[in-house]
C-alpha cells in the first residue's frame, strides 16, 4: 500500500508554520540560561560601564599635563592618591596632580587620561611621565559598552556563552525565555519486544534539548490502537513527537488515531528520507508522525519538526553552514522527491570534492556517522553530473 498523494515539501512547511502555537516563558537563573531563546528583547538597565574606568594599570592625569612629554624630556607631576576597584574617589585632580589606578578603577573627577605604568616611574610623590596621550585615552567611558536601554539580545533569539558577561555586569539576574515541552512517544511492537533498539528517541530528546526546550519521553508501546491511543491522550506536553507508524500500511495505526480524534495537515512528504513525515492536531496540540528509524527521523526533525517550532514561537535559526565542491558521480533524483543525499567531503588537487554515499534505507546509521553533511536536490531538480559544483549543508549546522 502506498500514499494516495504526497505532499510537496515546501507546501508542508506552509501548512506547519501556518499554525498558531500559543507560547509560554519562563524566567530562568542567568546561569542557566544559555542554550535557550529569549520570550522578549533584553535590555541594558543601566549604562555600562556605570562611570569611567581605566582600561589599564597607570596614572590618572589631565591629558594636557603630557602633551611635551618624551622619554628624553619627561614632565613631572605629583602623585595626590590612589584609586582601587570599587573605591569612589573622594578628591579631584588638578593640573599638574595624578593618582594610581588599576584596570578598572574608577576616574577620580579631574582626570582625563590614563598613562600606562609602563610609560611612567615613581619617584617618591613624583611621577615622571615619558609619553604623550590623547583626551580619554586608556578610559573606558560611562555607557560606553552599553547605554541604558540598549538591546543586548533580540527576542528569539539563543542565548550564548558570551551573553553571560553582559548579563551580569549590567544586575540581570533572570532572563525571560520561550519555554515549551515536546513530548515523545515511540511506537512498535518490535521496539516493545527487544528485537529492535530505540535508537532514534534518544537522538530527538538530545536534538530538542539544544533547542532550549524540554522533553519528555513517554516510553515504547505496541501496535495496538488501544494502547497507542491511550498513550497518546495522556501526554501532557505542548507538542508531540510519535515515532514509527507513519507510514501508509495497515500496521501503521498513528495516521487513523489522530484523524479521528483530530486533525490530519498533513501526511506524507514528497521527501527522502522522510517520506513517512505528518502532522496533525489533536485540539490545538502539533502532533507529528515521524519513522522510526534514525536517519529519517534526524532529516525529518532538521528539516519539518525544527523549521516549524521555530515559526511557532518565533526562534532564530542560525545561519545554516554551506560548503562548495564538485561532485566525483553524478546523482539523480528520479522520484521528484526533495531529496537529502549524505555525502563526505575531501580535498583533492586543492578542489573540494564531493562524494554522495551510497546508502539503502532510512536507517543506515553509518551514512550519517560518516557524513559530513548533505546535498539538498529540489524536488523539480533531475541532480547532477558528476564534475558539478554544488552546495552542501553541515549536518546539525543547526545546533
Amino acid at each position: 500500500m502506498e500514499f494516495k498523494s504526497l505532499t510537496p515539501y515546501d507546501e508542508a512547511i506552509r501548512l506547519a508554520s501556518g499554525l498558531k502555537v500559543n507560547m509560554r516563558k519562563s524566567l530562568i537563573p542567568v546561569e542557566k540560561s544559555v542554550g535557550h531563546y529569549c520570550a522578549e528583547d533584553i535590555r541594558s538597565p543601566i549604562s555600562f560601564p556605570e562611570a569611567d574606568r581605566s582600561a589599564v594599570d597607570g596614572m590618572a592625569i589631565r591629558y594636557e599635563d603630557s602633551l611635551s612629554a618624551s622619554r628624553s624630556n619627561p614632565v613631572q607631576i605629583r602623585l595626590v592618591g590612589e584609586v582601587r576597584i570599587g573605591d569612589s574617589p573622594d578628591f579631584r585632580i588638578n593640573r599638574g596632580e595624578c593618582a594610581l589606578v588599576y584596570t578598572g578603577s574608577p576616574i577620580p573627577e579631574g582626570a582625563n587620561a590614563v598613562i600606562m605604568k609602563e610609560d611612567a616611574a615613581m619617584e617618591g610623590s613624583m611621577v615622571m611621565i615619558y609619553r604623550q596621550v590623547k583626551k580619554f585615552q586608556n578610559i573606558s567611558r560611562m555607557g560606553e559598552d552599553l547605554k541604558k536601554g540598549d538591546a543586548i539580545i533580540r527576542k528569539g533569539s539563543r542565548i550564548m556563552p558570551w551573553h553571560l558577561p553582559a548579563f551580569i555586569e549590567t544586575g540581570l539576574d533572570k532572563i525571560p525565555v520561550i519555554d515549551a515541552e515536546v513530548g515523545i512517544l515511540s511506537t512498535g511492537t518490535e521496539i516493545v519486544s527487544g528485537v529492535v533498539k530505540n535508537s532514534s528517541a534518544p537522538m530527538l530528546e538530545y536534538m530538542i534539548s539544544l533547542m532550549g526546550l524540554r522533553h519528555v519521553f513517554y516510553g515504547n508501546v505496541e501496535d495496538e490502537r488501544s494502547a497507542i491511543r491511550n498513550r497518546i491522550e495522556g501526554m501532557k506536553s505542548d507538542i508531540v513527537i510519535v515515532t514509527g507508524g507513519s507510514g501508509p500500511s495497515s500496521q501503521d495505526l498513528v495516521h487513523d488515531i489522530i484523524e479521528s480524534d483530530g486533525r490530519i495537515l498533513f501526511h506524507g512528504v514528497r521527501m527522502k528520507p522522510g517520506r513517512t513525515t505528518g502532522l496533525g492536531l489533536i485540539g490545538d496540540r502539533p502532533v507529528f508522525m515521524i519513522s522510526g528509524l534514525p536517519v529519517a527521523a534526524l532529516i525529518a526533525f532538521e528539516n519539518i519538526i525544527d523549521s516549524s517550532i521555530r515559526s511557532w514561537f518565533g526562534m532564530n535559526r542560525p545561519k545554516r553552514s554551506i560548503k562548495r565542491g564538485f561532485l566525483t558521480r553524478s546523482i539523480f533524483n528520479n522520484e521528484n522527491m526533495k531529496m537529502f543525499v549524505r555525502v563526505r567531503m575531501f580535498e583533492e588537487n586543492g578542489k573540494t570534492m564531493i562524494e554522495p554515499m551510497r546508502t539503502t534505507g532510512s536507517g543506515v546509521i553509518n551514512s550519517v556517522i560518516s557524513a559530513d553533511g548533505y546535498l539538498i536536490i529540489d524536488e523539480n531538480s533531475e541532480g547532477y553530473p558528476e564534475g558539478a559544483e554544488v552546495e552542501v549543508v553541515e549536518i546539525g549546522d543547526w545546533l
